[in-house]
């Protein structure tokens, strides 16, 4: 062979190769490049995620003894105090003068008694009745202004204020209505006295005034000895409203509350689609704004009362007890909370990104040895924001396409990342 045709045959073999390995590369390259993971059996727990704040597990209010006005106060919002601590003393010139009013009733409702007792119905008789009678018109006084006084500000009051303060007007109430009929009881008292021939309805109703008039003086030492208002316990001073030297308290409105700051409960917002899986002893780790570190607790309570969110829907309050620690907290610190509603030991996972919905079928793009993506048939259960539970169709150690498998063909080769 002449030497010109074997270098022109070299040329031409080495073309051939050339051409042949660049549409090998390009077609190598022309595979998509995607994302994979391998299928693995793992702890896997299912958690619910709703945002609320603080609240107080133990707190308890200071009432006022009897309705009137603060003398002094010795305490301002926030400041930690301790169990009998004075928060605020009531003006005691009120209760001393009530005292003795109820002492000065006592009195003459028992000089009554006696003379009623020793069966002479005399000018004695009626002086005595006389002034048991201007008891209980006194009596009947201070009953219709305590319950006129405390009806203005129920009837100012809101509907919640209102629940609270009605076992109080039903009180005052009742004692409005027992001091009428003990002015009654006085009134028929002095009358029967006018005839010799009823003593023994005489001493009957005396004895009673005697013992209504105890029972007040008694009541009014009480409201007295309670002048001062304390702290139940150890813990932090929550002010309602206007606190200061001559400001009103009424009976059943708490002029303070006292909160415990180490027990403190999350109150959580669940929204309605999630709340069927909440139950009360499920962990739950609670993170506050306030705070970088988690703290773990469990689920106290479920409210069974829905309640509307701000954006309008629907949601159940649940409580999550937890250990403070060292950390110092307050009422209404807010953050979320993550409830642990279901856990399953030992589940085969994939990355959610790998499952395909298809109608209300479930595909996974599985690659073989040859790096050949193939369409799976799966079955899934439990899921988080990162994992789900696959049921059947999947065997640990399968490797499956995450990212790009919603854009691949049964039987397309790939190249992974």
């Amino acid at each position: 062979m002449k030497r010109k045709t074997m270098v022109a045959t070299g040329i031409a073999a080495a073309v051939v190769l050339a051409l042949g390995g660049g549409y090998a590369y390009s077609a190598a390259n022309s595979r998509p490049l995607v994302g994979v993971a391998t299928a693995q059996a793992a702890p896997l727990t299912v958690t619910v995620s709703a945002s609320g704040s603080l609240v107080a597990a133990h707190s308890a209010g200071v009432y006022p003894p009897v309705a009137g006005t603060l003398g002094s106060v010795k305490v301002h919002d926030g400041d930690t105090v301790t169990s009998g601590q004075t928060l605020a003393v009531m003006a005691t010139g009120p209760l001393k003068l009530a005292v003795a009013q109820a002492r000065a009733a006592h009195a003459a409702a028992r000089a009554q008694g006696e003379a009623v007792a020793n069966g002479v119905p005399s000018a004695i008789d009626r002086s005595a009745a006389t002034a048991a009678l201007s008891a209980a018109r006194s009596q009947v006084s201070t009953a219709n202004k305590n319950y006129a006084s405390f009806r203005a500000d129920y009837d100012d009051a809101t509907a919640e204020e209102q629940h609270a303060m009605l076992p109080t007007l039903r009180t005052l109430k009742t004692a409005r209505s027992t001091a009428n009929a003990a002015l009654q009881s006085a009134r028929a008292g002095l009358d029967r006295l006018s005839t010799a021939g009823r003593v023994a309805l005489a001493r009957s109703a005396a004895s009673e005034a005697v013992r209504a008039s105890a029972s007040a003086l008694r009541q009014a030492e009480k409201n007295l000895a309670a002048a001062a208002l304390t702290a139940p316990f150890d813990g932090i001073v929550t002010v309602h409203g206007t606190v200061e030297k001559g400001s009103g308290a009424t009976p059943g409105v708490p002029v303070f509350t006292v909160v415990d700051p180490t027990r403190m409960e999350f109150r959580a917002s669940v929204n309605e689609t999630d709340i069927a899986g909440v139950a009360v002893g499920q962990a739950a780790t609670v993170t506050l704004d306030a705070f970088p570190d988690p703290f773990t607790g469990t689920v106290a309570r479920v409210q069974a009362s829905p309640e509307t969110t701000s954006t309008g829907s629907i949601a159940f309050g649940v409580r999550v007890r937890f250990e403070a620690g060292q950390s110092r907290l307050f009422q209404g610190m807010s953050g979320a909370a993550d409830i642990a509603v279901q856990s399953i030991p030992d589940a085969l996972t994939v990355p959610v990104e790998a499952v395909l919905s298809q109608g209300s079928g479930h595909t996974v793009m599985v690659l073989g040895p040859d790096d050949v993506a193939h369409a799976r048939t799966v079955t899934i259960g439990a899921s988080t924001d990162t994992l789900t539970q696959v049921l059947t169709g999947l065997a640990a150690g399968d490797r499956v396409v995450t990212t790009g498998a919603s854009a691949l063909a049964d039987g397309q080769p790939v190249r992974t990342k």
